[in-house]
């Protein structure tokens, strides 16, 4: 039998202590010369905001409406009187 927490670490890495990953916003580094792009193919600057969802996709904040159109399939609405 495993302890929940030695699985965790085994599944998810180790939590980071350093203060300057606390934030829920996560920042990365390039590690050679190539883009880093999301699933629409926009170059991922230092500061940008993104998320990546269960299947992998990296998606930048200001992709996120035609994330929600194309992939997950939503519609949007605007109410008028």
């Amino acid at each position: 039998m495993t302890h929940p927490d030695v699985e965790r670490c085994m599944l998810t890495g180790y939590p980071v202590t350093d203060a300057r990953f606390e934030s829920s916003e996560i920042s990365i580094e390039v590690e050679n010369d190539h883009p880093i792009e999301d699933h629409f193919g926009s170059e991922i600057q230092t500061g940008d905001t993104w998320f990546e969802d269960k299947a992998g996709r990296v998606v930048l904040q200001d992709n996120m409406e035609d994330y929600l159109i194309e992939v997950v399939g939503a519609e949007f609405f605007k109410a008028i009187k």
